[in-house]
């Protein structure tokens, strides 16, 4: 007998096998089988078998499988069609697409101590929904029983309930006997959420997601495929969980950027959720305060049903918005307070932590300043191997570079002109805990950024400390914004608008908008009234506006969308990044302007490809060298999933004709 497999290796090829039925039993697509591949031996997924001799150039001969692993491990049919889509879409090799899907360590059985859990508690069976929830379950439930693929857009301003939507319809499934998948963006919302779920349904919840033991991951892994565990919540990858009968997913915060995997097989979470619902023939839930552009273009085109929650369900009214302008009011403190806080900001803070309530204040950026400058002559201490400053941080006494973790000493004097005047510049996380301690009486402050949560445990243990109140101020950068209910919260600042409004990307106001009205909800989520303080300098622009309530949020989205569509962006076309690197300049210039040059003779003669404007570049990236590569882009706003794969597949092409790096990424999220 003969398998093809796909090995955990970026390369476009099935590699055929021997298989020996007698010695190893039975196989089919799916399983986990041991070869061996070049030097090495890899653990590889069959895809094909067939007892006739696959057809080989002359004199080679297939070489024989060494083992078939654990038959428990096999893939369901599913979650291979899954993958072979998402493969197909994303332009990846197969073989890394399944090994996204894999159990942690197949070629072994590991076993796991199960965690303590929160219990369930029996009298929120009878827990009383709002008006406003039960319209929206009841218009769910209705569609589905003449639908039951249907999908929907469930739009509810923050702290108006859709978790508690969530538990209902996953009741609906269990009481079914189906299983259910919640997505979250982030690994920080996983525990606070499943201890929601776990304490109102007779059922175990699991966690999902990387930051679990590779024991545990196996153990559930299992557990799920056997129908042992039904409800699972977890960040992206859960998306690949072997369900034996799923019958309801959730995406909550479908908006949120992290969905899209950044490295590797780079897949967009929330839309190949939508695929395995249509695939199974079961309803999806995408759920937001501040719905993505694309969504609601489903909505206007009929793939999407919207939904709306437009009260907070504890009846607390929205908090109130400040614009605090830095240009009318001086930062306090010039030369000792790094972070520019107004004093209207610091008034409202105190005012806050006199009464006993908490403050959260945002600012997106990690370290003690963003960079060191020589005062004398200008210069700027950069990383030897990335086109980036190194940042700062003062209590380690250390210059890190946030692209490649490389670390340097902090200089005493400046590399080129040896002047001694070498200060830090701008203001992060770091700083602002400092800061803080200056200008705040009575602060007990926690900081929640990459550098200080290094594991699930530091991160549950903070939540915990701020939320129990021995902490009353929290700083953090993005990890700040999401989820997270603490009643206590009345004055949520924000340190800097205008760094979330200046980015050189057409998707720049969009994301604004959303990090400004998510870190908004956050203030007043109980019967404390809530304030929020946005501070900057160019406080007219349109994000601003709406968030204020200036402009409403209709008109900002149909502005977003009409320039969009005139430009071919997505949601109007599916937009590819191909990213050239290599190690000498201008070598990887050349190939990327011969690669243009091909693509645009490609599209010439393609039906609907031909528009000019479709092909951007190439240019350099805007993180031009990382880990001592150069990188150019070029970009294609694809009109059709055809046109996608043609020029997708031709680039790949040409870079491997020519020896050359390329990584293609459909939908890409980041420059």
């Amino acid at each position: 007998m003969y398998v093809k497999v796909a090995v955990p290796r970026p390369i476009d090829a099935l590699f055929d096998y021997e298989y020996d039925e007698v010695t190893l039993g039975s196989v089919q697509a799916g399983d986990w089988v041991r070869v061996p591949f070049g030097n090495s031996k890899l653990n590889a997924c069959v895809i094909e078998t067939s007892s006739e001799a696959p057809a080989l150039p002359e004199g080679v001969k297939a070489k024989p499988v060494i083992e078939r692993l654990d038959a428990s491990f096999r893939l369901p049919e599913e979650v291979l069609a899954l993958c072979r889509f998402g493969s197909e879409y994303y332009q990846y090799p197969i073989g890394e697409a399944l090994f996204a899907a894999a159990p942690p360590k197949p070629d072994q059985v590991l076993s796991a101590r199960a965690k303590k859990t929160a219990a369930f508690d029996d009298s929120r069976k009878n827990r009383v929904l709002s008006d406003e929830q039960s319209r929206v379950v009841a218009e769910i439930r209705a569609r589905c029983e003449s639908r039951p693929d249907a999908a929907f857009l469930l739009e509810g301003i923050t702290g108006s309930g859709k978790t508690e939507v969530y538990i209902e319809l996953a009741r609906d499934a269990l009481a079914q006997g189906k299983s259910v998948l919640i997505l979250v963006p982030e690994i920080s919302l996983t525990a606070q959420l499943r201890d929601r779920f776990q304490s109102s349904l007779p059922e175990r919840v699991a966690l999902w997601h990387s930051a679990l033991s590779d024991g545990v991951r196996q153990t559930q892994w299992r557990q799920v495929k056997e129908g042992q565990i039904r409800v699972v919540i977890g960040a992206r990858s859960a998306l690949f969980a072997p369900f034996c009968n799923l019958g309801l997913i959730v995406v909550d915060e479908e908006h949120d950027s992290t969905y899209k995997q950044e490295e590797r097989f780079r897949y967009q979470a929330r839309d190949l959720a939508m695929f395995r619902a249509k695939q199974r023939k079961i309803p999806i839930v995408l759920g937001s305060a501040t719905p993505s552009l694309e969504s609601i273009q489903r909505v206007r085109e009929g793939k999407l049903v919207p939904l709306k929650l437009k009260s907070r369900y504890s009846k607390s009214t929205l908090p109130t918005i400040h614009a605090v302008s830095l240009i009318d009011e001086s930062p306090v403190g010039a030369g000792t307070v790094r972070t520019p806080l107004a004093p209207t900001t610091i008034r409202a803070m105190q005012g806050a932590i006199d009464r006993g309530e908490q403050v959260m204040i945002f600012l997106n950026r990690r370290g003690y300043a963003q960079f060191l400058l020589c005062q004398a002559c200008g210069w700027v201490q950069k990383c030897s191997q990335c086109s980036i400053s190194m940042t700062l941080y003062q209590k380690r006494g250390e210059l890190r570079c946030h692209v490649c973790a490389s670390r340097a000493r902090v200089p005493s004097q400046c590399g080129e002109c040896g002047s001694a005047e070498v200060f830090g510049m701008g203001s992060g996380t770091e700083s602002l805990e400092d800061d803080l301690a200056m200008v705040l009486t009575g602060a007990k402050i926690l900081r929640l950024d990459r550098d200080q949560i290094t594991s699930q445990k530091r991160l549950e243990e903070t939540l915990e400390e701020f939320r129990s109140l021995r902490a009353n101020v929290l700083i953090g950068t993005q990890m700040l914004v999401k989820g997270h209910d603490f009643p206590r919260v009345t004055c949520v600042v924000v340190v800097s608008v205008d760094s979330l409004l200046k980015w050189p990307d057409f998707r720049a106001s969009e994301r604004a908008l959303q990090t400004l009205i998510q870190v908004s909800g956050r203030a007043g989520r109980a019967e404390l009234p809530g304030n929020v303080y946005l501070q900057g300098y160019d406080l007219e622009h349109p994000v601003v506006r709406v968030v204020q309530g200036e402009l409403s949020h209709e008109e900002f989205v149909q502005e977003e969308l009409s320039m969009r569509e005139m430009l071919s962006y997505p949601p109007f076309s599916r937009l590819v990044r191909f990213r050239f690197d290599h190690e000498a300049e201008d070598a990887c210039r050349e190939f990327a302007l011969e690669v243009a040059g091909r693509v645009r003779a490609m599209l010439a003669s393609a039906p609907g490809g031909g528009e000019e404007h479709r092909v951007l570049g190439p240019s350099e990236a805007l993180l031009f060298r990382a880990q001592n590569r150069y990188r150019f882009d070029l970009y294609f706003k694809a009109p059709s999933l055809d046109l996608l794969y043609r020029v997708s597949k031709g680039v790949r092409a040409i870079a491997s004709e020519r020896g050359m790096n390329v990584v293609v990424d459909v939908d890409p999220y980041n420059s």
